[in-house]
């Protein structure tokens, strides 16, 4: 059963803020906003009026170069929360927001938000300090993916998602296409770095498992 407070509370934005505080914004937040797989979020160019946080399933948050190639920028999963800046300014989105499966939402608009944040100004210090977390992100995954090969750059991604899952046999993810956009790689580049995987042994796959050798 969906606990309001308990989904505010598990931002990591939010994380270590006073009980009353958590109870204020779980008041002010909207939850459980069904997404069906495919639907967009938010479009680039549309005014930035709330904050989202995940409470399950999985969203890539993407930007169109243009000749029309997608690249993702990041992924959000349950609790991962995304336009915080929307929340501070009158801001339009820089990138578009799709959900990848099935996914529920919740959500603080940046009007209720300020009338909050008057009053407690512990939240605008948690939120700064997430903004510097994402941009050390965005720049640590930039830097490694200009230094790796496409080879070395999937084994990394494989067993990552591995350690992260605690298990070193499962299910991509996210489709071979949005894999190969999060890697900066062709689609074709993956396919056959994949079997070169599995050819050296570092790798089995059948469909979309992946046991990691």
């Amino acid at each position: 059963m969906h606990d309001p407070q308990q989904c505010v509370a598990g931002a990591p934005i939010f994380a270590g803020l006073p009980a009353p505080i958590i109870a204020q914004l779980a008041q002010i937040s909207t939850h459980q906003q069904p997404v069906a797989k495919g639907a967009l979020l938010y479009a680039a160019g549309e005014p930035a009026e709330r904050m989202l946080v995940v409470d399950s399933g999985r969203v890539k948050v993407f930007r169109t170069a243009a000749d029309g190639t997608e690249h993702i920028m990041y992924l959000l999963e349950p609790r991962s929360v995304d336009s915080e800046a929307a929340l501070f300014a009158d801001v339009a989105h820089q990138n578009s927001a799709v959900a990848i499966t099935d996914a529920r939402v919740c959500s603080i608009r940046r009007d209720d938000f300020r009338e909050l944040v008057a009053t407690t100004p512990q939240l605008a210090v948690s939120l700064l300090s997430a903004f510097g977390n994402r941009l050390t992100m965005l720049e640590n995954r930039s830097a490694g993916l200009g230094t790796l090969t496409a080879h070395d750059r999937l084994l990394r991604y494989l067993e990552d998602t591995g350690a992260h899952l605690r298990t070193n046999y499962f299910r991509l993810p996210m489709s071979k296409h949005d894999l190969a956009g999060w890697l900066s790689i062709t689609p074709e580049t993956l396919s056959r770095n994949l079997k070169q995987l599995v050819t050296e042994g570092r790798i089995a796959m059948q469909g979309q498992m992946v046991r990691v050798l």
